[in-house]
């Protein structure tokens, strides 16, 4: 009985050290694939795992408020529950996916969110991969997809890069080197107030932007006394000059609040003037 029972201990031993071997591989491929290699080879090695990358896929990657390990846990029940086929890999903080199919952004951080309260999560899903080669774009559209998320009024939930509208104008105007000047143009003199005084006059505009001007909805997604939105709002007028009643002016500056969201939230001080 007692060599049976170290018979079968060896055994599963066996058994998990080859689904870790395997993970492994799987995880290796992810980060290869979203770094960049040739067709024949990601084909190859995918078919040897028993995926097929032939069919189109999309990089999905989802930054949790928990523990890594609890959301590579929650992802593999989303992932039966919606029936997705994936390779799964992770790059830093980030759970990386690469899905068969397009999954359901809302459904999918559903699914999500059931396994892993009281944390959160935000993802982002990147465009079409027709073919390996495509993983690359596709991630860093996904990273753009998260990065809006987290950075919006309501940073838990998903996006996708096919749905982000008048970000993905300022993704391809971004290629072309326009997008910095612009919010230079407009946010300069705030985003050089902000990094010398320590304030968030950007921030702050950006949501009352966001709430269509709406003082009440401003001060609550701030957390602060609308006496406090007020002074700001003083401030933002004098510091850069501009009148937030006039429709024109309104219009450019949450253009490039948006903008600024988009690529430089986390890096707001590079735009500082020299």
């Amino acid at each position: 009985m007692h060599f049976a029972s170290r018979l079968l201990g060896y055994e599963l031993l066996h058994q998990h050290r080859l689904v870790e071997a395997e993970s492994s591989v799987r995880r290796e491929l992810v980060d290869d694939l979203i770094a960049g290699m040739d067709d024949g080879s990601a084909l190859a090695r995918a078919q040897a795992l028993g995926h097929d990358l032939d069919r189109r896929h999309y990089v999905v990657v989802v930054h949790s408020s928990g523990g890594f390990d609890s959301m590579v846990t929650a992802a593999g029940r989303a992932a039966a529950e919606l029936h997705l086929n994936r390779l799964q890999g992770r790059r830093g903080r980030l759970l990386v996916l690469a899905t068969e199919g397009r999954p359901d952004p809302r459904e999918l951080h559903r699914t999500l969110s059931q396994s892993i309260t009281p944390a959160t999560c935000a993802i982002g899903i990147g465009s079409c991969c027709d073919t390996p080669s495509d993983f690359p774009k596709s991630f860093a559209d996904a990273q753009r997809a998260l990065n809006v998320r987290l950075n919006s009024a309501v940073p838990s939930g998903a996006s996708a890069y096919d749905e982000l509208g008048f970000y993905r104008l300022v993704d391809a105007a971004h290629a072309e080197g326009a997008v910095e000047d612009f919010i230079q143009e407009w946010l300069g003199a705030l985003l050089h107030y902000d990094a010398i005084k320590k304030s968030e006059l950007v921030h702050t505009l950006s949501q009352y932007l966001e709430n269509g001007g709406n003082y009440e909805e401003t001060a609550k997604a701030l957390y602060i006394h609308r006496s406090t939105l007020r002074y700001r709002l003083a401030r933002i007028g004098q510091v850069s000059g501009y009148d937030l009643r006039n429709v024109d002016t309104r219009f450019n500056l949450h253009a490039a609040t948006r903008s600024w969201r988009f690529l430089c939230a986390a890096s707001a001080d590079s735009l500082e003037p020299n």
